[in-house]
């Protein structure tokens, strides 16, 4: 997808089909990040425990332990089920209006209807940003209270 959606003879369709693309990469991407730390975290948790059942050496008790908390703290920082959640919602938005646009005769596909399209396309990226944002801030008041 790195053709310009400017260049294309219907350059607000291009332009919410490169975005519906980005966004389903992206929302693929986070579920596949949160299934893998999700897992990861519970095996490294119940290593941790078997180990020190086990009276295995305290290094590596100590590493498992240590382990599931650089997990833990990834997962807070890069907030992958958060993400999967709005880039889901997001290619869901975008989808939506895809289809509306598309069901539009041809002869109504005009200026007008473009740029109706191009301002929804706005519209969900901002909300996608500001429910970034808001995430982002509400975990920094956390980690500062």
């Amino acid at each position: 997808m790195s053709e310009d959606p400017w260049e294309s003879s219907d350059p607000a369709l291009a332009l919410a089909q490169r975005e519906l693309h980005w966004y389903t990469q992206a929302a693929a991407r986070a579920r596949i990040s949160n299934r893998v730390s999700e897992v990861a975290l519970l095996v490294l948790s119940a290593a941790t425990t078997v180990a020190a059942a086990l009276g295995a050496p305290a290094w590596l008790t100590a590493s498992l332990a240590a382990a599931t908390l650089v997990l833990t703290g990834l997962r807070k920082t890069f907030d992958w089920h958060e993400n999967w959640l709005s880039f889901t919602a997001s290619r869901s938005d975008l989808r939506t209006l895809i289809h509306h646009y598309r069901l539009l005769p041809e002869a109504q596909r005009d200026d007008q209807a473009r740029q109706r399209l191009l301002e929804q396309i706005d519209e969900t990226f901002s909300s996608e940003v500001g429910r970034w944002a808001s995430r982002r801030r509400k975990i920094d008041t956390q980690a500062h209270a």
